[in-house]
């Protein structure tokens, strides 16, 4: 209904606010794991966002390549985690949730900036098919 990329960019600005949330909530354990599962709740509905879009992008003789690219980025971002999670929050959790909100506001800009949008179009075949761009004419 929304399109592709404004519902990857909604769900990046509503894990941006969970975590600027997480450092009001530290005080009460019942409010840190509501926002923890919340976080956690919108980054996979991001990345099963990506899986539907990204397919949808490139023609089909590119499609494995094309998918298996933005899923190693997504590895990489995931092997970083851990260092972010376990190194800093030691030593401020600001800084570290800090780092994931502007990550995903980053990611939002980034969602919303792409040139194509894949909602109602049918998957190309070839690359000689050229995919619609958005219009900005509503």
């Amino acid at each position: 209904r929304f399109g592709r990329k404004k519902t990857m960019a909604v769900q990046f600005v509503i894990y941006a606010v969970c975590c600027c949330l997480l450092m009001v909530c530290t005080y009460k354990r019942a409010y840190l794991t509501i926002m923890l599962f919340l976080a956690r709740g919108i980054i996979a509905g991001v990345f099963q966002a990506a899986y539907v879009y990204t397919p949808e992008v490139y023609p089909t003789s590119l499609r494995a390549v094309g998918v298996g690219s933005c899923s190693a980025m997504a590895r990489l971002g995931a092997m970083i985690t851990p260092y972010v999670a376990q190194v800093l929050l030691k030593s401020s959790v600001s800084f570290a949730t800090i780092i994931y909100g502007v990550f995903a506001i980053l990611a939002a800009i980034a969602c919303l900036i792409l040139p194509i949008e894949t909602r109602g179009q049918e998957l190309r075949e070839n690359l000689h098919q050229a995919p619609k761009r958005e219009s900005n004419t509503s």
